[in-house]
């Protein structure tokens, strides 16, 4: 009991649960165009933005993790998080929420990568890192189940207490997340031989890693195309749903059923990955699925296509995610896993900072033609960048 205690598994539970309570997501597009007074044209600004600063500080922060330690990145990155949340519910200005997707974007690099680093490399400590597929599956899945907690309790305190107030609330478990991590043991980095003194090392070390491997480089850039699925489905869902005349205090119960379907998935993954008989046609059969979901919607614009969408892109778009997580870290040593994850985030940034404006223009002319466009990514995917696992990565009995 008293190494249970000790260890990090309830703690990234815990942090998990507490980064998940997104309260403002039930009215996030109200909260800019009513509360903020801004466009949409502005808000996929923003989007852009953050994306453009989180691509910017993702190289340097993984450099923070692997230098200074993984926990003390996640734990300052919960901290700024929390000011970001603070400063966008209390100032209803463009210019101030530029300032406050800074924050965001700062809070979200600091903890990209280096909390799956954090787990993985702490499970490895405790010599339990072939657990790590399971725990990090089923703290997704906590993650879900605040989320679907959130979710309609943001609706209904938006239309109680005002649209900003969720955003506030939100900030709150942000800080009692870092709390937590402060209390975890900072994992050695046992693959390298002396400790790595320059940190410029550590970087080029790391973006060569994913450079040279091109399993690694094939699981991340096939995942980023078929992510882009499950993002833009959550931004185009509420406009979709405006359009057939759904009230707005309904749009909570579908982003709540997106994380229901979410965790789910990922409560079990070895599981989920069995089901399909191998990890090549787990990939294949998901991608294929995220396309055929989107194009539904365009096709046949109705409640029943975006609901079927949200559960299957929800559900196993998120698996999907998990187990690429899994898969990618097996190939990274550890003194380098957090800036390697890190180089690949940075390319999910800068293929999002090009796609926002872009997908948001789309939208404003045709909701259809945006959808068309992003099933068009995940098709690239399973076509020119198709995964091939070895034998070796079959799925794992449960």
């Amino acid at each position: 009991m008293g190494e249970s205690l000790r260890g990090i598994t309830w703690r990234y539970y815990l942090y998990s649960f507490l980064t998940g309570l997104t309260f403002y997501t039930a009215a996030l597009i109200p909260f800019y165009t009513d509360w903020g007074h801004i466009s949409l044209t502005q808000v996929q600004f923003l989007q852009a933005w953050l994306m453009f600063w989180a691509f910017v500080l993702e190289i340097p922060t993984g450099v923070i993790a692997d230098r200074f330690g993984r926990k003390i990145s996640v734990v300052l990155g919960c901290f700024i998080t929390f000011l970001s949340f603070l400063l966008y519910g209390t100032i209803p200005n463009f210019s101030a929420f530029l300032l406050a997707e800074f924050f965001a974007a700062a809070g979200l690099a600091l903890m990209s990568g280096a909390s799956e680093a954090l787990l993985y490399d702490s499970l490895r400590e405790e010599k339990k890192e072939t657990k790590f597929k399971n725990i990090f599956g089923r703290s997704f899945s906590l993650g879900q189940v605040s989320a679907i907690i959130a979710a309609p309790l943001g609706g209904f305190i938006a239309s109680r207490f005002g649209l900003n107030i969720p955003m506030l609330i939100t900030a709150f478990p942000s800080l009692i997340a870092a709390l937590v991590l402060l209390t975890t043991k900072e994992p050695l980095m046992k693959d390298t031989q002396e400790k790595e003194k320059n940190y410029l090392n550590i970087t080029k070390r790391g973006i060569s890693t994913f450079i040279h491997n091109k399993l690694l480089r094939t699981l991340a850039i096939n995942g980023i195309l078929v992510y882009t699925g499950a993002y833009f489905l959550i931004w185009l869902y509420q406009p979709q749903l405006k359009n057939l005349g759904i009230a707005i205090i309904y749009f909570g119960f579908v982003r709540a059923l997106f994380a229901l379907s979410g965790m789910i998935f990922s409560h079990n993954l070895q599981l989920t990955e069995k089901l399909f008989k191998s990890g090549n046609n787990f990939f294949r059969i998901t991608t294929f699925i995220t396309i055929l979901s989107l194009v539904l919607i365009a096709v046949f614009p109705s409640l029943i296509t975006i609901v079927l969408a949200i559960i299957l892109i929800g559900g196993l778009g998120q698996a999907r995610f998990t187990a690429l997580n899994s898969y990618m870290n097996d190939q990274i040593p550890s003194e380098q896993r957090a800036t390697t994850l890190s180089s690949i985030s940075m390319l999910n940034r800068i293929l999002l900072i090009v796609l926002n404006p872009a997908v948001g223009f789309m939208a404003d002319h045709s909701l259809r033609g945006a959808f068309i466009f992003v099933a068009a990514l995940s098709l690239i995917a399973i076509i020119f960048i198709p995964i091939r696992l070895p034998k070796t990565h079959a799925p794992e009995k449960p």
